[in-house]
């Protein structure tokens, strides 16, 4: 069965600019997600509260999960994208594990609201779902029947 995962991005600047390669970055503390998020998850791209927003947890982006590798980036030799050529200022801290994902549906120009409090970096959906201001599951089946999928933000 499909899951649901909440991922935020700060401000979302650093995830527009690596959406192109279809990479987003975690660190390994969140142990659980990293153990359970499967192949055609769905992982949903959350920005921070702007100026000017009345509610939390802007929805940016949703795309499906593929697959997950440790970031090498050197100091002499670097196997995966370093910082620099994603595209990703250092505010973010530490992030050694890639998350690669495919159908990305960008929602910027969608009033999307998780409405979500705290700060949790990383939620599963059915574990807060109450709490929410939407429910992904409906969402979903609307945007991808009525969206196209993109290449980048």
């Amino acid at each position: 069965m499909t899951k649901h995962h909440i991922l935020r991005v700060g401000n979302g600047n650093n995830f527009i600019n690596s959406s192109p390669h279809g990479i987003w970055a975690v660190s390994s503390r969140w142990k659980t997600f990293l153990k359970y998020v499967e192949p055609g998850d769905k992982i949903w791209f959350v920005r921070s509260k702007q100026k000017g927003e009345t509610q939390t947890g802007k929805i940016i982006a949703v795309a499906d999960f593929v697959s997950k590798n440790e970031r090498v980036v050197g100091p002499l030799i670097a196997t995966t994208l370093t910082s620099d050529e994603l595209g990703w200022d250092e505010k973010g801290g530490f992030c050694d594990i890639e998350i690669h994902y495919n159908n990305l549906f960008n929602l910027t120009d969608c009033n999307l609201f998780t409405g979500q409090k705290g700060q949790s970096t990383i939620c599963d959906y059915d574990n807060i779902k109450e709490k929410m201001l939407v429910n992904l599951i409906v969402e979903y089946e609307y945007i991808s029947k009525y969206s196209k999928i993109t290449k980048k933000m």
